[in-house]
């Protein structure tokens, strides 16, 4: 969920940025599509790791609880980037 913070500050940051200094609608979607790369591949990396400990602790209680909802608030946390990128690719940035 951090990730997705992130990138919400990051992603309305650089839209308000590239509007007030004149980057240009394609600059600045440029740069928001880096940060919503880099938050996916974040979230994408934390899911990955939390599924491979999941499948590793399996059989003990205590290690799964913790992989289980790691995972599945990375799967949250990406659907969240979607939904903030969504209006990214929906409306130009500067209107």
């Amino acid at each position: 969920m951090l990730a997705w913070g992130l990138h919400f500050a990051a992603v309305y940051s650089l839209q308000g940025l590239g509007c007030a200094r004149g980057w240009g609608d394609a600059a600045t979607r440029l740069a928001m599509g880096v940060a919503t790369a880099l938050a996916l591949a974040a979230v994408g990396w934390i899911g990955l790791h939390a599924w491979r400990r999941l499948r590793a602790h399996a059989a003990r209680a205590d290690g799964a609880f913790a992989a289980r909802l790691v995972a599945i608030l990375s799967l949250l946390a990406a659907v969240a980037i979607g939904f903030t990128a969504l209006p990214m690719f929906l409306l130009l940035p500067c209107e």
